[in-house]
């Protein structure tokens, strides 16, 4: 028999149970019942076992169809769609425990501004950009080039980030503004390196010359960040993530109207927004240890404490680009509505 309290085995006729103590009662099994099952058929409990594996909850059925709550039309969404887009009206419908659905009322979109031919222009001086760069687009196999319309959550987030490094203050100054800074910082870091290395030179030609020695300087700071973070919301779009630092112009922004697409392929999404904004808090570490990176030489450390609020979600126009170079295949991501590059490959040296 078992125990009508654990479960366990114990002897036949036992009044306590030899396990957990428990009083029994002795019932005699119903005429076919099973060992291990009351007279009822249901199953009894069995004792708690912490090592036994965690079994998968069943997500909830995904609705076959229903119908768009703004406009009426059907609406047959494919299983793990969090972002719906209904294809006559071209609005939002967010999926939620259960299969509830609602239509997501901060939704917005970007007008696409480049042509194919304006698109590859803003890719090809992307790709010759840089001094160690010549020819790259003209030296490259351009391949297919697709304009989609892609759901972002643009998350405002804010960041506070302590760090402490130190900097070089003599030879090694401007190293740190040279490797993580923008164009206009990487280049003021360039030249105070390099004229501290080349004060340096002429110091070990003339013994006369005095030259400063290196200083390292111990910083301690802190970093305080406001950015309306993009991400993705369609899963397996890797690609599509912005790099760091990328922003749209939300100047520019309107409610989302389909017909102002053009026909262009307007995607649903995957990506819940609590799942965009644990993305976010993610991203904003990589910002904040970024711009630590800008005012030291050596981090030493770094605590980034970010918090996120609720978005909103964008359809922006993207121009992916296909092409290769020296047999490498490559990619570039641009932003339709601003013509800017949002992220992409292209070659560290291209000089021949």
């Amino acid at each position: 028999m078992f125990c009508n309290q654990c479960g366990g085995r114990i002897a036949d006729g036992s009044v306590f149970c030899n396990l957990c103590g428990a009083k029994q009662g002795v019932v005699a099994p119903a005429q076919g019942a099973q060992p291990g099952m009351p007279s009822g058929g249901a199953p009894m409990s069995q004792p708690y076992n912490p090592s036994a594996p965690v079994q998968a909850a069943a997500s909830p059925p995904m609705p076959q169809n229903f119908k768009c709550n703004s406009c009426g039309g059907p609406m047959k969404p494919s299983a793990g769609l969090a972002l719906v887009v209904c294809e006559y009206c071209g609005a939002v419908t967010t999926m939620g425990a259960g299969g509830a659905a609602e239509v997501f009322q901060k939704h917005f979109m970007l007008n696409n501004k480049l042509t194919n031919e304006t698109a590859m222009e803003s890719g090809g001086k992307w790709l010759n950009k840089g001094i160690f760069r010549r020819k790259v687009a003209e030296r490259s196999e351009l391949g297919a080039v697709t304009l989609r319309y892609v759901p972002y959550w643009v998350v405002p987030t804010s960041v506070v980030a302590d760090f402490q490094g130190t900097k070089n203050a003599g030879a090694g100054g401007g190293a740190g503004m040279m490797m993580h800074g923008d164009g206009k910082q990487k280049a003021a870091g360039a030249a105070l390196f390099a004229l501290t290395m080349a004060a340096a030179a002429a110091g070990g030609q003339n013994r006369n010359v005095q030259v400063n020695q290196p200083q390292v300087v111990r910083v301690r700071d802190r970093i305080q960040l406001q950015r309306n973070i993009p991400v993705v919301a369609v899963r397996g779009y890797a690609q599509y993530q912005p790099e760091d630092g990328f922003t749209f112009e939300l100047s520019n922004k309107m409610n989302f109207d389909k017909r102002q697409t053009g026909g262009v392929d307007v995607q649903s999404g995957d990506i819940s927004e609590a799942e965009a904004k644990a993305q976010a808090a993610a991203l904003a570490h990589k910002f904040a240890e970024r711009e630590a990176k800008k005012r030291v030489d050596n981090l030493e450390s770094i605590q980034v404490y970010p918090t996120t609020y609720d978005g909103e979600l964008l359809h922006a126009p993207v121009w992916f680009m296909e092409y290769a170079h020296k047999g490498k295949q490559m990619f570039i991501l641009i932003d339709g509505g601003s013509g800017q590059v949002m992220n992409g490959e292209r070659p560290a040296f291209a000089l021949w």
